[in-house]
């Protein structure tokens, strides 16, 4: 039975789907040219035969005959045809992306409803208005004044923050492709027919280079690979999208509100890449240092390149308007610095102050890439020239904003210089704001070597607050210490350089794994004294870090609050969190606290952890940042568009400053295509202001926000032990996905620099990452993660009197318990019953558990097309209902595929000729089940 409903064709997604036609024949005629026709015909009988069995159509094979077809294929063939349904979906995504933006700028002419708008007949809420503009309004009908409206705003500091995956595997040259791919289909949309010509044949082209480009790399990432990949996103994407983002807010605040607000910087990208260790063994001090003079380098460069752009443009003439005197000062000071510079260029400009300015700010720019590249070279060539930080290059440019504005260039100055201060106010020198993380374990491991070396007891918190409200040093350079525990040290020492090469921005933030008590934090603390990041004995207190506790599994954000008021009435802490402004940052782990306890009670423990260490910062008078940590798929925590995920956040526990991973196939999605970008960051901006201005429970009738919170503690207490039962108490579902999943081929693919496990528990539930966990459900078509013991709970609620009534209600006026349940849906909408049979089936598990899984999923079906009063998933959703009906039978050739070379990487020996071959189109297989999916899990 099918969950979805027959797609729509919708008269707007014409084009889409002409899109889909022609790409799907341009890469038909490419393998057919390239491949031979064999390999043609493969592809075409497979896709026709699957597509055949989805439609139910007279005389079609059924999914075991199809898997035989699949058997008897060659493997070099196979291969081949796993490749094509794999770059198949790489073009649909980007298709779908360009439809994505069409449909952007064709929503534009027309008024979303407001963010406050009544509910729709059925009972549900409406979809929120999620643009700018739409949020202004609704501040505006509620009495907010202009005024109030920009001191909202300015309380804004938003932080996307993007991870390494180790189950991503879009390449950085496959995504410039795919760029390119999508700017011919945009391109098209208004070309006459000798236009449309040329980018017919330029599309051919890049579909040509895509089947002849890997799509996975050959050999395993290196961390630095991935730093690459993430710059790429800043040059190509962050530093436009977001300053146009800024430039339309401002616009749709002034058409609002009639005036104008003031400048703010709410949007500040950060990166872990390079920085996370926590299991990682590749991400050394090194590699930290590295990637954080690479960002810099990019974003000087950049800096460089704007700059001598503007000296191209900005020619105001001294004969027509008399130079500031300030400028004029300014240019004797740089001759004297400079003097070559002046003599290159004070005939050409010396009637042109203003570019005369801007060639000497460029030599500048060029001189600190050059000191960051041979840093970076570990060189020492002075650069005498160069800025020493940002600030000196922002005064440089606000004496032209400056000189601008006495020549009454106003237009000049706000069109062409404003975008470059936007930029430099957002990044600095510093580029993505870099945090480090590391697992607990290791530092109090670290902490008791130095304590036995120097003979103290670090372990106890009177000892550890002793140590840092006191000034002596621990460490010497002849203290004999374990090499684990010099490189932990060694990671604050490169933390301490990237401060005083590039900015405390650049590293500031370390965030603690598996944090469960303040000893945890103190012993961060401790550590980074040794550095000289902190002393917390001068008077007032000086610390350059950040210590974020991260609370990942159930008990420990149980525990969270109690670790917090801890950690704030403990005098050392207290006096680094005085050092810090009062600000604290907390980071909350979706992914390990879904593998810990399931979906549902993680969502629990997660909602009330933040209303409690919401409560303990707000009586210790400190300033609460939560940091969420969700994956990109529901069984990690996240799935939810980020719009209705902002709104879903506890009233109260957001106070303006938020940060969220970004991370795996969710990147590329978000921000992929600039108009994507833009859009990504507007609703970021719209999501968190609407959030902050508004309270679900103003709607409530009395004791009804009891009532809801007594029925989650029901049904977290009832979810949570069919989950445990199945997933730790017993290692029989363990073992079945093992052997029925492909967990065990990311080893081979090279799809990201770290490992599937970590170091504790290697081939263990307890070992193993949460990201594996889930990305192996995900491509088996089970997505496990994303319902088990929600069904149970909900049904066992349902056969109450009263029950589905107060559920229903729940997912009418509880923003948390509405996309907690949309996120269920989603899971249960790509999951396939039939395909993960199979792969139980033919891959050794075992069948009676599968259907003890099997009635769990159709009880958590059942369950919310009770509550949602709906004969389908996803019904607010036609769009991805759509999108998911469409892929399925191409996703199938792909699951079956996949099950095959599985299949006869089993039967071969470790040192068959064949093995290398295998692994290669399994990589290919994994990527196209992600691709389709659009989750890597």
């Amino acid at each position: 039975m099918s969950w979805l409903p027959s797609p729509a064709n919708e008269q707007q997604d014409r084009t889409l789907s002409d899109d889909v036609r022609w790409l799907a024949s341009a890469l038909g005629r490419a393998i057919q040219r390239l491949e031979g026709e064999d390999c043609f015909r493969a592809v075409e009988e497979l896709r026709t035969d699957c597509r055949a069995r989805r439609r139910a159509d007279p005389g079609a094979l059924s999914l075991k005959q199809l898997l035989d077809k699949v058997q008897g294929l060659p493997l070099p063939t196979l291969a081949r045809v796993c490749r094509a349904f794999t770059l198949f979906f790489l073009l649909i995504n980007t298709a779908e992306q360009v439809h994505l933006v069409r449909r952007g700028r064709r929503s534009r002419a027309v008024d979303e409803p407001a963010p406050n708008a009544p509910a729709r007949p059925d009972g549900r809420p409406r979809q929120h208005g999620r643009s700018l503009r739409a949020v202004l309004q609704g501040l505006k009908q509620r009495g907010y004044s202009a005024q109030e409206a920009d001191e909202l705003l300015a309380r804004l500091d938003i932080r996307p923050v993007l991870t390494a995956h180790p189950t991503e595997a879009t390449r950085r040259t496959i995504l410039a492709l795919q760029e390119r791919v999508a700017a011919a289909l945009l391109a098209r949309d208004a070309a006459t027919p000798e236009e449309r010509a040329r980018q017919d044949r330029a599309l051919e082209t890049e579909i040509e280079l895509l089947w002849l480009t890997s799509e996975v790399r050959r050999d395993r990432p290196h961390v630095m690979d991935e730093v690459a990949s993430t710059l790429w996103y800043l040059e190509d994407r962050f530093l436009d999208a977001g300053g146009s983002v800024l430039a339309l807010l401002e616009r749709e605040f002034a058409e609002v509100f009639g005036e104008s607000m003031r400048r703010i910087t709410p949007l500040r990208p950060g990166s872990w890449v390079g920085g996370d260790r926590d299991g990682n063994p590749f991400v050394t001090p090194e590699i930290t240092l590295a990637a954080a003079r690479r960002n810099a380098y990019v974003i000087v460069r950049q800096y460089e390149r704007a700059v001598i752009e503007l000296a191209q443009r900005i020619s105001v003439s001294a004969r027509v308007v008399a130079a500031p005197a300030s400028l004029r000062a300014s240019l004797e000071r740089d001759r004297t610095d400079m003097p070559e510079v002046w003599e290159l260029n004070r005939r050409r400009d010396r009637e042109e102050p203003l570019r005369l300015k801007l060639s000497f700010i460029a030599t500048r720019l060029q001189a600190t890439c050059r000191l960051l590249a041979a840093r970076d070279a570990r060189e020492h060539v002075p650069q005498p020239a160069a800025y020493p930080n940002s600030a000196a290059f922002g005064d440089d440019l606000n004496l032209i904003a400056r000189a601008l504005d006495e020549s009454r260039a106003a237009l000049a100055r706000q069109t062409l210089l404003e975008p470059l201060l936007t930029r430099l106010r957002i990044y600095g020198f510093h580029g993505y704001m870099m945090d480090v993380r590391q697992d607990s374990d290791v530092h109090a491991s670290a902490v008791a070597d130095i304590g036995q070396a120097v003979a103290l007891r670090l372990g106890e918190r009177a000892e550890l607050r002793r140590e840092l409200l006191g000034r002596r040093p621990l460490v010497g350079p002849h203290l004999p210490l374990g090499e684990q525990t010099r490189r932990v040290l060694e990671v604050f020492s490169a933390m301490r350089t990237i401060h005083e090469e590039i900015s405390n921005d650049a590293a500031s933030m370390y965030i603690v794994s598996m944090a469960r008590s303040p000893e945890d934090l103190l012993r961060v603390l401790l550590l980074g004294s040794e550095a000289g990041l902190l002393d917390l004995a001068s008077d007032p207190p000086r610390s350059s870090i950040d210590v974020a506790p991260l609370f990942e599994t159930l008990s420990d954000l149980r525990g969270a609050a109690d670790t917090l008021r801890s950690s704030f009435s403990d005098p050392a802490y207290r006096r680094q969190v005085e050092a810090r402004g009062m600000v604290q940052h907390v980071m909350l782990g979706y992914s390990d606290s879904g593998k810990d306890a399931g979906l549902l009670p993680a969502a629990w423990a997660l909602y009330t952890a933040q209303e409690a260490i919401s409560e303990v910062a707000a009586k210790a008078g400190v300033r609460l940042v939560m940091f969420h940590g969700q994956g990109g798929s529901v069984g990690r925590g996240g799935g939810s568009p980020v719009f209705r995920a902002l709104s879903a956040l506890p009233p109260g526990t957001l106070d303006g400053r938020i940060k969220f991973t970004e991370q795996g196939e969710i990147i590329s999605q978000k921000f992929g295509l600039l108009p994507i970008a833009e859009r990504s960051f507007e609703v970021m901006l719209a999501g968190t202001l609407h959030a902050l201005s508004n309270d679900w429970r103003a709607d409530l009738e009395p004791e009804e926000e009891a009532r809801f919170r007594e029925m989650m503690e029901q049904l977290s207490g009832l979810a949570y032990p069919v989950f445990r039962s199945l997933v730790h108490e017993s290692d029989e579902l363990f073992r079945m996905f093992l052997s029925t999943t492909p967990v065990k081929e990311l080893a081979h693919v090279h799809f990201g620099s770290r490992p599937a496990y970590r170091d504790k528990g290697t081939g263990t539930m307890q070992g193993i990452r949460a990201i594996p966990w889930v990305f192996g459900w995900t491509q088996t078509r089970l997505a496990l993660p994303g319902w088990l013991g929600v069904g149970s709970a909900l049904s066992q609620v349902i056969e109450r009197s009263g029950g589905l009534e107060t559920l229903q209600r729940m997912a009418q006026a509880w923003p948390f318990f509405d996309d907690l349940l949309g996120k269920v849906e989603v899971a249960c909408a790509k999951a396939d019953m039939e395909i993960a049979r199979a792969y139980v089936q033919h891959l050794g598990g075992d069948l009676r558990l599968f259907e003890t899984l099997e009635a769990e999923y159709r009880r958590t079906v059942d369950a919310a097309l009770a509550i949602r009063k709906q004969e389908y998933l996803l019904a607010d959703q036609p769009q991805l209902q759509t999108t998911i009906v469409l892929r399925d039978p191409y996703i199938d050739p792909l699951s079956l595929m996949q099950m095959s070379l599985l299949l006869r990487k089993r039967a071969c020996g470790e040192d068959s000729d064949e093995r290398s071959q295998i692994d290669q189109a399994l990589g290919a297989a994994l990527n196209g089940v992600a691709q389709g999916l659009r989750s890597v899990g």
